[in-house]
């Protein structure tokens, strides 16, 4: 029966690996935006939970970012199990992004952002590289703060390149003294061997920010 499950497993990796390489660049997470930036300090803690398409199972990490006038830098580590895998896999990435305008008292902001990430799964490396536009919308005095991003994600891994379009959307809740919560859903489509895929992956999490907002 073991050697049957490792049968298994070996002949799904390839469809497991196609749907990490169509995923966000944190395996198993959705690829967070903030237009509207800041100066400072942030931390978030995440949880992301995949369809199958996306391969299922649960990811978890964390990310740290930097602001300095309209570029914020974010660095980020995880661990995803997919379903078919008895241990989490070790995933990690980066992102910078420029706030183009908006943010202060203007309800409105736009950004651009790029990023790399990376894992290991089943002894193959896949790399992606996302690059976006999101928006968000800051109306005055609401908790909410909505947001958007389509991008689109070079995907590297497995002797081949692919490229694949995505959005992922989402909510920022800011509570009082910098803390907040989060959610967001990432959703796409890419094909693998003759199978078109539609990985989902939703993500919640919390949020702490040192940040002076930008006038």
């Amino acid at each position: 029966m073991r050697r049957i499950g490792r049968v298994m497993i070996a002949a799904a990796l390839p469809l497991v690996a196609g749907a990490t390489a169509a995923q966000a660049q944190l395996a198993g997470i959705p690829v967070y935006f903030n237009p509207r930036g800041g100066t400072g300090i942030g931390v978030a803690a995440n949880a992301g939970f995949s369809n199958s398409d996306a391969g299922g199972g649960t990811a978890y990490g964390v990310a740290g970012s930097f602001g300095a006038g309209p570029i914020t830098l974010t660095g980020m580590v995880g661990t995803w199990k997919p379903s078919l895998f008895g241990s989490g896999q070790t995933t990690f990435g980066a992102d910078v992004a420029y706030k183009v305008f908006g943010g202060g008292l203007l309800p409105i902001a736009v950004a651009v952002q790029a990023g790399y990430g990376s894992i290991k799964l089943g002894g193959v490396s896949t790399s992606t590289i996302p690059i976006g536009v999101g928006l968000s919308f800051d109306p005055p005095l609401f908790p909410l703060k909505p947001w958007i991003a389509p991008r689109v994600d070079l995907v590297s891994g497995g002797g081949s390149n692919t490229t694949n379009f995505r959005i992922s959307a989402g909510v920022n809740f800011n509570l009082l003294l910098g803390f907040g919560v989060h959610a967001a859903v990432d959703w796409g489509q890419t094909k693998v061997g003759g199978t078109t895929l539609s990985p989902f992956i939703v993500g919640v999490g919390a949020h702490f920010n040192f940040h002076v907002p930008m006038m």
